[in-house]
């Protein structure tokens, strides 16, 4: 048994059950993508999340201490300070040469846009911990940011569906709605 009567559980077993989750999660994403539906993957992971969560509130022992949140907080900024330069450098050369394949564009506009989001929401989170003590209204808090980003993806799925959009038919492009750019200078295969 997982959780034993107390409803404590050891470190050892709360890593054996990440483990477990992350096997179940990247299962449940291959199937997922063999079969085109992206929306179970994003309820599983939000499902996963809340879970281990939930377990992690029962291990009796430490996790982490201040040391290993010091090397993270540096870590993180790190990673997005060497996600925001090179993004950004890859979306001014994918945008450059956007006249050699209209497909760049898309590219660079994704890039441009993921940085400005990943950006916005350090510096959201930055400033929440650097006001807000932390105390029981932290679960409050991923709980709502957790929904916000299932909004987004929704509303993301909607706007990026690819109704308006060139499909390949039978070795040619074919227009699918009204979309706002020629058709793509690849081979249709």
């Amino acid at each position: 048994m997982l959780i034993n009567s107390n409803k404590t559980m050891t470190l050892n077993t709360y890593k054996k059950v990440k483990i477990a989750v992350a096997f179940v999660l990247a299962l449940i994403f291959s199937q997922a993508l063999v079969y085109n539906n992206y929306l179970i993957p994003i309820a599983t992971m939000i499902i996963a999340s809340l879970i281990l969560m939930y377990l992690r509130r029962r291990v009796k022992g430490i996790i982490a201490d201040e040391r290993d949140y010091s090397t993270a907080g540096k870590a993180s900024l790190l990673a997005v300070q060497i996600y925001s330069w090179t993004a950004a450098i890859s979306m001014f050369i994918l945008y450059a040469y956007r006249d050699f394949n209209p497909a760049y564009e898309p590219v660079a506009l994704t890039l441009a846009y993921s940085t400005c989001i990943l950006l916005i929401l350090y510096s959201l989170i930055f400033r929440y911990y650097n006001t807000f003590k932390l105390t029981e209204k932290r679960t409050l808090y991923v709980i709502a940011v957790l929904i916000m980003l299932l909004v987004l993806a929704v509303v993301s799925l909607r706007l990026f569906s690819g109704e308006d959009n060139w499909i390949c038919v039978d070795g040619s492009w074919q227009k699918h709605g009204q979309p706002s750019f020629p058709a793509p200078t690849i081979e249709c295969k």
